[in-house]
This record gives C-alpha cells, structure tokens and sequence, in this order.
C-alpha cells in the first residue's frame, strides 16, 4: 500500500507524471493509476488505494475541476482530514474545496528539490506522521520559492529581449556583420531595465522593433550565403528563399517566447544561449536532447519547431531532423512543411523538396477547407516520401479526409498504413515524436475497422496493440463489445490520445 494517493484527470496524465516521480525520489510511496497491472479490477484496486493512503493529492486543473471522480474523491480526502490541493494550473477550485491552502505548481520546473516540492513535502509528512506542518517551515520555503520566481520572471525578460533582438540577426543572418549601434541599443535596453525606467513589456517591444530592422537591416540577404546558385524549377522553386526567412524567422520568434517561459530551467538557458553563435550548436543540441528523454512534455513540439528554424537557417543537420520530428506532433502547420521542402532542397534532395512541398499546398487546402483538393495533393505526395516519418502523418490525414466522408474503408487503410509506420519507427527510436503519435494512429485504425463493419478486426488490432505498446481503449463501448466477443481480458483504461482531442476541435469537413 502506498501512503500517497494522487487523484487526477486522465487528461492530464502526462503532466501529473512528473510530480509523482519526483515525490518517490524524495522517498515517499506514491499510487497514482498509471500503477496498474494489466488485468486488475481498476474500480477495487482505486477503491483500495484510496481508502489506505494517509495523505491524498488532489491536482486541480481545468479538465480535474469538472470530472465527477476527482471531485469525489477530493470529497472523501476533505471529510477525512487527508486532503492536500495542489494546482497545476490558474483554476476556478470546485465549490467545497477552496477553503483549503492549494500549492501553486503553476510555474514548477519539474525538479524534486525546486521550493515547491519542499513545501508540499512539509505538508505530506505532516499527514503521514499524523503531526501538524510546520507553517514556519512552510513560510520560509514560500519566501525563498517567491523571491526565485521574481528572479526568473526577470531573467526571462533579459533572454527575450537578448533574444529577439540579437538572436532575429544573428541567427537569421549569421554571416553578417553587427554594426556597434544594435549591440549598443541592446546594452542600453538591459540598463533601462536593471534601472527600473524601462517596463518588460517596454523593453520587449523595442526589442522587437530592433530585430524588425529599424537601424536599416536589409531583409531579404540569401540564407544559404555566397555562390548558392539559384533553385531551378526542377528543384522545386515554390519554397523561396525569401519565403523560407519569413518562415523561419515567425517561428524562432514563436517558439522562443514560449519556450522562454518553460518550467524547465536547463530548457530556459538552453532558449537564450540560441541566440549566441558561440553557445547555438551546444545549445541546440541540449534541446534536442530534452526532448527525445521527455516525450510527454506538451512543448515538446515548440522544442522541434525551435531547433528547425535555427538549425535549417545555419545549415546545421540536426535542424533537418528536428523538422521531420515536427511533422508527426504538428502535421497541420504548414510552415513545418514549408521549412522542411527547404531543407530537402539545399541538401539536394530534390524529390522528398517536391514531396513535401505538395504536403505543405495539400495543408493549405485543408485548412481552408478545401478538403477535396487537399486529398488529391495528399494522395500526388505520398508514394514520393521516402522516410516513415513523413508517410505516416501524410497517411493520417488521408485517413482523417475519409473517416470525415463516412468512407471508415479507405481510412482503414490508411490509418493502417499510418500504425505500421510508426511501429517501425517505435522499434527504430521508442523515443522519438513518431512514436510518441502511435496511440492515436491505433485508436484510429480501430475504431475505423468497427465503423466499416469490421468489429472483431478492430478488436484483435486493439488486443494486438494494447500488447505491444499499451494503447487504451479509445472508448468505453467498444472495450466493452470487444471483451464480450475475444472472450479474454483487455486493458480497461479509457482514454483518447491527446491528439485525437485535439483533431476533434478542428476536425475536416467532408
């Protein structure tokens, strides 16, 4: 038996990880349901766990504060005197529970000894111990965690500001001198800062403006440098490269600012050291790194789309292989295709530049809603991608197109194109972004076969894949028609893949 219970959204399983991981590290027994084996009664088991824990976590978010169990069992805790809030997230905590102090893990870098998981330890041996916590302890932890907040709110300040106005030149422009007065005007929006004359959002405009070329930059310089010779039309022309440098240079700026403010801090320095060319490859490399041993950290595709821009701008390979990762976590960005197109180009891959340049169009299309012509240009492209990676978000999508027309055959066929890719990439790289999509590409296919009339197909590619790669179920009713038919035990975890909920927001009309 554990002593801590952790209740939570299945949703937010990948970010409550962490917080279990890093609480064991410090000692503690912790049960949260990704605890079960195979087979077990999840019901009795949840029930068990719950009723023997002496302390319970309850991590409120958006999707925690509406589920009927998390509230019941956060009920069961309070009525008990086991109760310790934690949030997640900016929340509005469900009526009963908002008399009780919530620990604020909104800006948490993940780390067991960061002051947030120092406080909430206080109160966790309280509870196991059965004694009082100590509120001087826990006061002296929340200064020290409040005055380390101040200090990274202001040195994300300085990293945007270093990085949007030095990085957007010497990133972009790496060949190119930096005239004194921009690294003047850099030094002097840092003074004003320190001195209190200049707010962040001040300073962060200015510095935008600067990276935008007001001390008379010139815009359109060829990123590939001197003696480049110009795309012919067999190489593919439709992806300039001035079309490429407003690509790249919208997604550095996006990416940066986001990732500027990760709850990482090896993250957060490895953001700013981008903009240096001295620190970049290292800094790159450190990213990349980060985001291949943390496949569930939701800037994980802001991590890819960073290291793409900067790479494939200075010509660094690593920027290619970022890009490629980015398509199965972001297939419907059409910049990622668009950088990408680029990238097989200057390294003379002429026929993947023309694929994915007719992936980047057929993205367009469906994004305007032109779902007809899309499929058509998804369809050109497809036998001409050569890597697994691409065919099998490329195969997705065409998937997608025809599930939406109620064609469950076709998108059978394809989503099965799209699984076998990515277990060949799973078996290849477990950790790379085109495994981390396999669950969707086995929800899909499933519930395709079901739909097109091939429920005990479907079954089986389920049972088959929760074998392989624990795949929940991407429905309570089909689990349920699928045990009563194979006659042998299932996982009984219900859950849709995240990018499924995603793709049901903006899902493509017939």
């Amino acid at each position: 038996m554990a002593d801590i219970f952790i209740s939570y959204a299945s949703e937010d399983a990948r970010r409550v990880r962490p917080l279990a991981e890093a609480l064991q590290s410090r000692g503690f027994k912790v049960w949260w349901d990704r605890s079960l084996a195979a087979g077990q009664d999840y019901s009795s088991v949840i029930e068990r766990e719950l009723r023997s824990a002496k302390a319970v976590i309850v991590v409120w978010t958006q999707s925690s504060a509406l589920s009927t169990f998390v509230r019941d069992e956060a009920g069961r805790a309070r009525d008990e005197g086991r109760l310790i809030p934690v949030l997640l997230e900016q929340v509005e905590i469900p009526l009963g529970f908002g008399a009780f102090q919530a620990e604020d893990f909104t800006r948490w870098n993940g780390g067991a000894s960061a002051p947030q998981v120092q406080i909430l330890e206080e109160a966790l041996r309280a509870k196991i111990e059965g004694r009082p916590a100590d509120g001087g302890a826990i006061a002296r932890k929340r200064r020290k965690l409040m005055a380390r907040v101040r200090l990274v709110s202001v040195l994300t300040v300085i990293a945007l500001i270093i990085g949007i106005a030095a990085g957007g030149r010497y990133i972009f422009f790496p060949q190119a001198p930096a005239p004194a007065t921009q690294v003047d005007l850099q030094a002097e929006l840092l003074r004003l800062l320190a001195e209190g004359r200049l707010t962040p959002e001040q300073a962060i405009e200015l510095a935008t403006i600067l990276e935008g070329g007001a001390l008379g930059e010139t815009q359109n310089i060829p990123l590939g440098g001197a003696g480049e010779a110009p795309a012919t039309d067999a190489e593919l022309a439709a992806v300039s490269e001035a079309e490429f440098d407003q690509t790249a240079r919208a997604t550095y700026r996006e990416t940066f600012i986001t990732l500027s403010q990760h709850p990482d801090a090896s993250v957060r320095l490895a953001v700013a050291q981008m903009s240096q060319p001295q620190t970049r490859q290292a800094a790159m490399q450190s990213l990349w790194t980060y985001a291949q041993n943390n496949p569930d950290d939701p800037m994980r595709d802001e991590i890819y789309l960073l290291c793409g821009s900067v790479g494939e701008a200075n010509a660094d390979p690593l920027g290619q292989r970022a890009l490629e990762a980015a398509t199965s976590l972001e297939p419907r960005d059409t910049d990622v295709w668009r950088m990408l197109s680029r990238s097989y180009r200057r390294t003379n891959r002429t026929a993947d530049a023309a694929a994915t340049a007719q992936v980047m169009e057929a993205v367009e299309l469906q994004n305007e809603g032109r779902v007809a012509e899309a499929e058509q240009r998804f369809q050109q492209a497809l036998p001409l991608l050569t890597a697994p990676q691409l065919r099998a978000p490329v195969a997705s999508e065409l998937g997608q197109i025809a599930e939406a027309r109620g064609d469950f055959a076709a998108a059978s066929a394809r989503y099965s194109e799209a699984y076998s890719s990515r277990e060949r990439l799973a078996a290849a790289a477990p950790d790379s972004a085109g495994a981390s999509v396999l669950d969707a590409d086995a929800q899909q296919l499933v519930r395709s076969l079901d739909r097109s009339g091939r429920t005990r197909e479907a079954c089986e590619r389920m049972r088959q894949a929760q074998e392989a790669h624990d795949v929940a179920a991407p429905d309570q009713d089909l689990l349920d028609r699928c045990q009563n038919m194979l006659r042998v035990p299932l996982r009984t975890r219900v859950e849709l893949a995240p990018q499924l909920r995603a793709q049901q927001q903006v899902a493509p009309s017939p």
